[in-house]
């Protein structure tokens, strides 16, 4: 991407699901150049307070679905 544009940075994005903006229901990937602040891939995400101690259940919770 970085030689075929010649941006230095570039996105990649997948959406999973309606609220993640996915229209067509199957597996692929944008790859989005970002030549500068003002073109390109735009992302605002605002993050919300975790709480720390709750890191391994949420990771154990992850890897047992992943499982099966």
């Amino acid at each position: 991407m970085k030689k075929a544009t010649g941006c230095e940075a570039y996105n990649v994005l997948q959406n999973n699901g309606p609220l993640a903006h996915q229209a067509v229901f199957h597996v692929h990937f944008h790859i989005i150049p970002k030549p500068n602040g003002a073109e390109g891939l735009g992302v605002t995400w605002e993050p919300v307070p975790f709480d720390a101690a709750k890191a391994p259940l949420l990771a154990n919770a992850i890897a047992t679905a992943m499982k099966g």
